[in-house]
């Protein structure tokens, strides 16, 4: 009896049963990544498409006209706007969460929910802001960080700079010179982070004004507190490697890894030529 020929065939034997099993565990694990996220899913949309929520969020939509936080509280606190409030924001804050830590994929679920979040955001947006140098100051931050893959969602076929507002009549066509800032112009968007490489412009808020050179000038020599930043690409910066003074210079392609430089309790003036 040939014992080396037994012991290797018993290795053979050993290697291809863990091959087998390790194939089979991931296929397992796939299978239950697979049930988690359609339970998972399933359980948003069930809630997004549930009589109340839809209630709470056209409220928030065409009702809600508190400008700032101390008036909304003086209006709605402990009544339906309060509570619409808190659940709208919280139902796409937590999706912004699911999708930070990767338990779902934000291409599937924004691509409905995704319009409705940029619309609800504009008019949240300065109650939030505020209520975080109030109240809490991490309200609704991983709605925030969604916006950008929601508008990737939304008007990907627009182009950079596109301005939209979410189920307006007038919407700039894709090929439309409007959509983008003129040159040397800057356009001013709310402090959002910025995601997938992608020019800040097209995700900061669809109802920012354009600000020529002698205003942003202007509001500079008056101190007011302002963040330029500067998307050039890196071919225009080696072409033309002069910088706007005491500006932020962040590449697209690195805005996704550096975005928490971004500030949050000032305006974002962003500069493209």
């Amino acid at each position: 009896m040939d014992w080396n020929a037994i012991t290797a065939l018993a290795s053979v034997i050993s290697m291809v049963a863990f091959v087998l099993t390790a194939l089979y565990v991931r296929a397992e694990l796939k299978h239950l990544d697979k049930d988690r996220y359609l339970s998972v899913t399933n359980q948003l949309y069930a809630t997004w498409s549930s009589q109340e929520f839809m209630e709470a969020q056209l409220w928030l939509l065409h009702r809600l006209d508190s400008m700032t936080w101390e008036q909304f509280v003086e209006t709605h606190r402990g009544d339906f706007g309060e509570g619409a409030f808190h659940r709208v924001g919280s139902f796409y804050d937590r999706v912004g969460t699911l999708v930070r830590l990767g338990l779902i994929q934000e291409e599937e679920i924004l691509s409905t929910v995704g319009a409705y979040a940029i619309a609800v955001w504009q008019k949240l947006e300065p109650l939030v802001r505020e209520a975080r140098r109030i109240e809490n100051s991490v309200l609704f931050d991983d709605f925030e960080r969604l916006l950008p893959a929601c508008y990737e969602c939304y008007v990907p076929a627009l182009g950079e700079g596109a301005q939209v507002i979410p189920f307006s009549i007038h919407q700039p066509s894709s090929g439309g010179a409007s959509t983008r800032p003129a040159p040397g112009h800057a356009m001013p968007v709310p402090p959002a982070p910025a995601r997938k490489a992608a020019p800040p412009a097209r995700h900061g808020h669809p109802a920012g004004p354009r600000i020529s050179q002698k205003e942003l000038k202007r509001k500079l020599d008056r101190g007011e507190k302002i963040t330029v930043l500067d998307v050039w690409g890196v071919e225009q910066v080696a072409r033309d490697p002069r910088r706007l003074p005491n500006s932020l210079y962040i590449p697209p392609s690195d805005i996704r890894t550096r975005y928490g430089e971004l500030p949050k309790d000032h305006e974002l003036v962003v500069y493209c030529a």
